[in-house]
């Protein structure tokens, strides 16, 4: 590619003014700051995950059905998260990417909790928007931050590792809603000073709402890092705009656009299948409530640790087979969508809440891996001046999918093509199938041009872009 096709932002500087390559920083510390941002992915996926172990009471104080209970779960978060998240990567590339996300976490944080002192559907929709506004500052910033901690043989398994999150958000939720839930629950309603009664399910936000605010002071601790390429060049730091990025993307959009689509099956499998699992254990094999609290604290340690193994073996997959193949970062994706497959399609067949939480080992770790590795995929191919706002835009998509369509296209089947609460997992089954097949199709179709992104990027790199 010549110089003159390039971004604006990405124009090669004059080679008497390209330095010597500064070190990375402290690896020590920069691992530190792996982990501060994992306790923020953590929090974040338990501040978004807890409403859908409170379906039952939520649905019954609010008098609403599946299909707008699903909106709460998928849809109001969604709104900001996805479109806020692209501005917020635009402020991203400019700015101090530390404190952007610094605010993100407070704010999310003290959203949730106002979820807590909703009483009607419409208050609680918009709390959830908030909640997504706020977790908007957290992938673009965190993930760009980290590419400028690590080298690229290391940076996979930085990812890999903060995106732990994910699943370990998710199953930490589920201990949390099957040991603390039903002691709230029998309980009951509480008076709480200056808010007055909350019922069991609000208290729940209020609690897991709070430990945010400690996770967002420290983050204080994490110096916002220099941006490689630029300290490299010796040049100033520079973004291009968005709609720079917009034509950059579209233009090769067989290695980006089909790689977001592909990968939003992971966010429908995990907003779709995994939002409604509390509930199919609950209607379909009709447990009390001792017992459904164990199976849910059973399916959290299976997630948390199937996460943590599924994304660091894919983080390391993912440094090993990019040294080998230029696109190594999408086979990872391809063999994990296999895993995916078989694990979630099996999942809701299983006669017995024992087998059931079997099948989510291979489904989780076939989930996981992908969260690492598509990432990467797009820092990979993702030109410097508009790293954040290509995650951001990778997110949107995968987010505006996952959580527009996988509660609700479950729940429509539910309420309009079954009929029955009771056949809850077809409805899942249905929408496992087809997301497996459609994305292992779109990411075998995108393999020979995200091979060709990552050669284009290697002359950025060579031109100090």
């Amino acid at each position: 590619m010549t110089p003159a096709t390039l971004p604006a932002a990405a124009t090669p500087a004059d080679p008497a003014a390209v330095r010597a390559v500064p070190p990375y920083p402290d690896q020590a510390y920069a691992w530190y700051v792996v982990v501060v941002l994992l306790l923020a992915y953590i929090i974040a996926f338990i501040d978004r995950e807890i409403i859908n172990l409170l379906v039952p009471d939520i649905k019954a104080s609010l008098g609403i059905n599946d299909t707008q209970m699903s909106l709460l779960m998928g849809g109001a978060f969604a709104i900001f998260y996805t479109f806020f998240g692209l501005l917020i990567a635009w402020f991203a590339d400019r700015g101090n990417r530390r404190a952007l996300l610094f605010a993100g976490i407070i704010f999310w944080s003290l959203a949730t909790m106002t979820c807590g002192l909703a009483v009607t559907f419409p208050l609680l929709f918009f709390a959830r928007v908030a909640v997504g506004a706020g977790e908007a500052t957290l992938n673009p910033c965190a993930l760009s931050m980290l590419k400028d901690y690590f080298p690229p043989d290391k940076v996979g398994r930085a990812i890999g590792l903060y995106t732990a999150g994910v699943s370990s958000g998710l199953g930490i939720a589920s201990i949390i809603g099957g040991m603390i839930y039903p002691t709230l629950r029998a309980a009951g309603p509480v008076d709480w000073p200056l808010v007055g009664v909350l019922e069991p399910w609000q208290q729940m936000f209020v609690w897991v709402g709070a430990p945010g605010i400690l996770i967002g002071l420290l983050l204080l601790t994490v110096r916002e890092p220099a941006r490689r390429e630029f300290v490299e060049t010796g040049r100033k730091t520079e973004a291009s705009s968005l709609w720079a990025t917009f034509a950059h993307v579209f233009k090769r959009w067989r290695a980006f656009i089909l790689l977001f689509l592909a990968l939003s099956g992971l966010a429908i499998m995990a907003y779709g299948v995994g939002s409604w699992t509390p509930e199919f254990l609950r209607r379909t094999y009709q447990l009390s409530d001792a017992e459904y609290g164990y199976w849910l604290q059973v399916r959290g340690y299976v997630s948390i640790a199937s996460g943590l193994v599924g994304v660091m073996v894919g983080g390391w997959l993912c440094d090993v087979l990019q040294k080998r193949y230029e696109d190594g970062y999408v086979r990872v994706c391809l063999g994990s969508f296999v895993f995916l497959a078989i694990g979630y399609c099996a999942f809701v067949l299983m006669p017995t809440p024992a087998m059931a939480i079997a099948m989510l080992v291979p489904a989780t770790l076939g989930a996981a891996a992908p969260t690492a590795a598509g990432a990467a995929a797009v820092v990979a191919i993702a030109p410097p001046s508009m790293r954040s706002q290509c995650i951001a835009m990778y997110y949107f998509v995968l987010n505006a999918i996952g959580f527009f369509v996988g509660p609700t296209s479950v729940a429509l089947l539910t309420d309009y093509v079954f009929g029955d609460e009771s056949m809850l997992r077809y409805s899942m089954l249905v929408v496992a199938a087809v997301v497996s097949i459609g994305g292992a199709l779109l990411l075998t179709w995108c393999l020979p041009h995200f091979r060709a992104a990552v050669r284009e990027s290697r002359t950025w790199t060579a031109q100090g872009a």
